[in-house]
């Protein structure tokens, strides 16, 4: 509870240099803000940075980053990630799935090779949370914040052999 009460976002000042306290101000300044920075600028062409690159892949390493994923992989993905990082949105640690793979194998190697022959992801899988971490102490506006994204777990296995066959 303590660290729930520090870490809540009670006030901050908004562009005016003024104190708002406001829950439902806070959330549109937050929604307006991290908008507006992760937008995409609409002055940059990016065919300019595409057009230096050279694309070469032989047929063989595409036919290899296309196949479907074995339950070997999935299993090694899920025991490469780190137990009790940050929950994602269903509040299921890595642990979890990794304690009681016996029973979800079937459930989670079904998604994650239909993900990696139909590039469908079920629905449910890419539901992330988003989570404002303070950069310093005594943060007063939202520059001084960063969001990181708490993902499922399935959909960090899915990263993960994705990754991992990279």
């Amino acid at each position: 509870m303590w660290r729930a009460r520090k870490n809540k976002i009670t006030k901050l000042k908004n562009h005016d240099n003024e104190w708002c306290e406001d829950p439902k101000v806070l959330q549109t300044m937050a929604v307006d803000f991290f908008r507006d920075l992760y937008s995409a600028d609409t002055n940059v062409d990016p065919s300019e940075l595409i057009d230096l690159m050279n694309m070469k892949i032989a047929d063989d390493m595409s036919e290899a980053l296309c196949r479907s994923f074995s339950a070997e992989e999935i299993l090694g993905g899920l025991f490469q990630m780190g137990p009790l990082k940050a929950p994602g949105p269903d509040r299921f640690p890595t642990r979890f799935y990794q304690r009681h793979w016996e029973v979800l194998k079937n459930d989670v190697v079904a998604a994650v090779q239909k993900f990696s022959e139909d590039g469908i992801l079920p629905s449910g899988i890419n539901d992330t949370a988003i989570v404002l971490i303070q950069k310093g102490s005594n943060t007063k506006e939202l520059k001084n914040f960063r969001p990181i994204s708490l993902c499922n777990v399935t959909y960090k296995i899915i990263l993960k052999c994705l990754v991992n066959c990279l």
